[in-house]
């Protein structure tokens, strides 16, 4: 049996009836306050369990699926994420500093005042997730942030490369240093190229012969 105490009192919040934590199953618990620090949750299904301000540094949780969680102020600090699945999940202020979160979902995600920075993030799915957090020096190489709020991020020396940013709220967002080689702007279009309008103008003799007319 194993059992998960809360970090700073030492309560038990939870107890698992297995050898180890690779794979358990939790739903609805309140996990809030956890120390699970360094502990292996690879493959594990958590939901709608609340871990608001749990300690999760150097966790592996590589292929786990939460699912409507509340992660507020969870440290993931140099967490490893590969694979996971942390769509739908209320993060705001989590520290996801220095975390190895390769191909995990994000989508729907609300990220606000989240901390990313150095983290790898590469081909990572945020769409539509809302952010506004601190991805100084992230790897977000091939990442989707199709229609994400990005708004007031910070993004500088961040790699962007091949990206997709489609539709994504940009306002105030810092790319000062960012790697942008191959990514997609929010038009749709190559980063940096503008989207002008369709409308034919008229041909040059025609303007001209307006003119003199008048």
């Amino acid at each position: 049996m194993i059992e998960i105490k809360h970090k700073a009192t030492g309560a038990v919040l939870y107890r698992v009836e297995a050898p180890s934590l690779r794979g358990i199953v939790i739903n609805g618990a309140d996990l809030s306050g956890a120390d699970l620090a360094q502990a292996d949750l690879t493959g594990c299904r958590l939901s709608s369990c609340n871990l608001s301000e749990a300690v999760l540094t150097n966790a592996r949780l590589d292929g786990c699926r939460m699912m409507n969680c509340v992660l507020k102020q969870v440290n993931f600090r140099r967490a490893s994420l590969v694979g996971a699945n942390l769509s739908d999940n209320v993060m705001h202020l989590a520290d996801l500093t220095e975390v190895n979160a390769s191909g995990a979902q994000f989508r729907h995600c609300k990220l606000s005042g989240a901390t990313c920075a150095k983290g790898i993030f590469a081909k990572a799915d945020f769409s539509f997730a809302e952010m506004h957090g601190n991805f100084n020096h992230a790897d977000l190489n091939h990442a989707n942030l199709y229609s994400c709020d990005l708004a007031s991020s910070d993004f500088s020396h961040a790699d962007l490369r091949e990206s997709v940013m489609t539709e994504a709220k940009i306002q105030k967002a810092d790319f000062t240093f960012a790697k942008m080689q191959g990514s997609t702007g929010t038009n749709g279009k190559p980063w940096g190229v503008a989207t002008f309008s369709s409308a034919k103008k008229k041909p040059w003799w025609q303007v001209w012969g307006r003119s003199a007319a008048m």
